[in-house]
């Protein structure tokens, strides 16, 4: 049996993005149906790494990084989400490319967040874990690092209160009405109607978006991580988040003491949209060839666990909150790739400011 639901927004995907902006919507009196088939927290968000900085060197998200990172440290909108870790976090440049990543640190700097640029020798002597090369210089963000993604989510999905009603059931289409506004979302638990969608599922959200004309290419990469075990402690009691622009590697404390997680970027695309509590021998082997050389510890360390995932990017720039004029009401937000976690603040105060411009329309 289905049953109809009507909200003034509906939201498609369940991860970050989504709840961020169901929380903002809810917190300005608006009625909200979040609509995942996995329900809330599911999808490519439960394998975050969950890392937070304020500084994004690409420059493409400065200003979102950089307040979502004040918001992660702020603990929310209201004080309830979990404390940030600030173990620090380390963004490891060439000096070309600090060079040209000056005015994302700068954005850094007016939103309030401190930065200390360090050379290969200051790292060394700061964090004597890591074993840096002489030619690239590293960016401190004292106050930054990390959080347990999961537990954000929940907490997220707590402030947004009974005004947001979460359907477990798998979004077919979009419902439109005459003259080219939107009208819901088409479920297997039956239509949900709204005056404005959200699309934030990913991939999924690309042939949602074809039902109602709108061209939205997507691509899945593969992400994850792995959990090393290292014996001796010696030199990771005080190791920060790393992000090394050089290697594609990024690395962290887990929450057990001589546990390291640690990933490294891959260029694989077009892998299966699932997500496996298990990493294959040969992914162990190629995160540990790379981090090996940034954190030599982890070279003889044993594996004790990990996730194999995926995220989705699109193919003609960097992710993006996009407000379409045909059908009126539909906002997307998709194409992290495997960023979202640490922009999803202010990502979804942005697109809640969408949708309620699209609501009073």
């Amino acid at each position: 049996m289905t049953t109809a639901l009507t909200a003034d927004v509906a939201i498609v995907g369940g991860g970050i993005i989504g709840l961020a902006t169901a929380e903002r919507l809810t917190a300005h009196g608006a009625s909200v149906v979040l609509i995942d088939d996995t329900g809330a927290t599911g999808g490519a968000t439960s394998a975050s790494g969950g890392l937070v900085r304020a500084f994004d060197p690409t420059g493409a998200h400065a200003a979102w990084a950089a307040e979502g990172c004040a918001l992660y440290q702020r603990r929310g909108w209201h004080g309830t989400w979990p404390e940030l870790r600030e173990h620090g976090s380390l963004t490891l440049l060439d000096r070309d490319s600090l060079v040209r990543a000056g005015a994302a640190l700068e954005a850094a700097h007016a939103a309030g967040h401190e930065t200390v640029v360090l050379d290969s020798g200051g790292i060394g002597r700061t964090f004597p874990g890591l074993a840096v090369p002489e030619h690239l210089l590293g960016v401190l963000e004292p106050r930054a690092g990390w959080l347990p993604v999961t537990a954000v989510a929940r907490a997220v999905l707590r402030d947004a209160g009974s005004t947001l009603r979460l359907l477990t059931a798998r979004a077919t289409a979009l419902l439109t009405r005459p003259l080219s506004r939107i009208r819901g979302v088409r479920t297997t638990s039956g239509p949900v109607y709204a005056d404005a969608v959200l699309l934030a599922a990913g991939v999924e959200s690309e042939p949602l978006a074809a039902s109602v004309g709108v061209r939205l290419p997507m691509r899945t990469r593969a992400v994850g991580y792995c959990l090393f075990r290292c014996e001796d402690t010696a030199g990771l009691a005080n190791l920060p988040t790393v992000v090394d622009g050089s290697t594609g590697a990024w690395l962290r404390r887990w929450d057990t003491d001589g546990v390291v997680l640690a990933g490294v970027s891959s260029t694989r695309t077009g892998v299966p949209a699932t997500v496996r509590q298990t990493v294959p021998a040969a992914e162990e082997q190629r995160v540990r060839g790379v981090v090996r050389h940034r954190c030599p510890q982890l070279s003889g360390a044993r594996a004790v666990g990990g996730v194999a995932a995926y995220d989705a990017l699109t193919p003609d720039g960097p992710g993006a909150v996009t407000s379409w004029p045909r059908p009126r009401g539909l906002v997307t937000a998709v194409g992290w790739n495997g960023g979202g976690f640490k922009l999803a603040p202010a990502v979804g105060r942005h697109a809640a400011d969408e949708l309620l411009k699209a609501v009073a329309r």
